[in-house]
């Protein structure tokens, strides 16, 4: 008689065809790894506009990746990592961007504001007046022009010929000005931006204001064409709360348009003293 069995009869699986293979190697895209490296260092952007670079980098580097994996996804990976660069270069770029054109434009308007009334000052003030306008806000508050003039006069005869030697630009140009015809106009900011040639923890800002003087009459041996005469005010300021302290660090009368050559940041002895 033939053996019934007694317990369940099990299947047996088949053997899978694909049991003694090996799973798909697939490599990290070194642009892939770029864009996020590139992504990570654009926050730097925050302390020096020359890291905007690496932000476009790391969205081009990324959408190059992605594009490369597309391509072939069998042998390449990390669409993640170019996610990611890519994502931080955009906000970190336009983070820095949108706030850098803003305050472009506020230090643009607030000079353009104070330069104007150094303009008004040179043109109708007193001597006093300008020379306050030459000093910081926290040591113009509650002085007047009249007790600056009053110092100026009051000045031994040595330091005084120096002070004037010094302000001679400045004393040239309100002379210019008290011709009967002339007139001073800003022309525009040449140039602004971070003052690095003031050392210090606070940060402060400078714009250099560009003038041009009709109908006055020039120093002796200067020369001009057509009575047009050009100066410059080199403000420097800090920011307080809402608003730019500013005040005249320098004038420059005659002036070359375009010439002023900005002081770079002051070299580091080594010992944390600036020259």
């Amino acid at each position: 008689m033939p053996t019934v069995p007694t317990g369940p009869m099990i299947a047996e699986a088949p053997p899978s065809p694909i049991e003694n293979e090996l799973p798909t190697y697939r490599a990290i895209s070194n642009l892939a790894v770029f864009s996020l490296i590139c992504g990570a260092l654009s926050s730097f952007s925050f302390a020096s506009l020359s890291f905007l670079a690496l932000a476009v980098l790391a969205v081009v580097l990324g959408a190059l990746a992605n594009r490369a994996i597309q391509r072939a996804p069998d042998t390449l990976t990390g669409a993640g990592l170019a996610n990611a660069g890519i994502g931080m270069g955009l906000v970190f770029g336009l983070i820095v961007v949108t706030y850098s054109s803003i305050q472009y434009v506020t230090i643009h308007r607030s000079a353009s504001q104070f330069g104007g009334q150094y303009a008004q000052v040179l043109k109708s003030g007193t001597l006093g007046d300008t020379l306050l306008l030459g000093e910081p806000g926290d040591k113009r508050k509650g002085h007047t022009g009249a007790e600056r003039e009053k110092e100026f006069e009051q000045m031994k005869q040595k330091d005084r010929m120096m002070m004037e030697q010094k302000l001679g630009p400045m004393l040239n140009l309100r002379k210019a000005l008290t011709a009967k015809n002339a007139e001073i106009r800003i022309v525009g900011i040449e140039k602004q931006g971070v003052d690095e040639s003031i050392p210090g923890d606070h940060l402060y800002y400078y714009a250099l204001v560009h003038y041009q003087i009709d109908g006055a009459v020039p120093p002796p041996g200067v020369p001009h064409t057509e009575g047009t005469l050009h100066a410059m005010a080199l403000l420097k300021g800090q920011r307080e709360g809402g608003h730019f302290d500013w005040w005249v660090d320098d004038t420059r009368f005659p002036y070359i348009p375009e010439s002023y050559q900005i002081e770079s940041k002051p070299v580091d002895d080594g010992h944390g003293h600036a020259h």
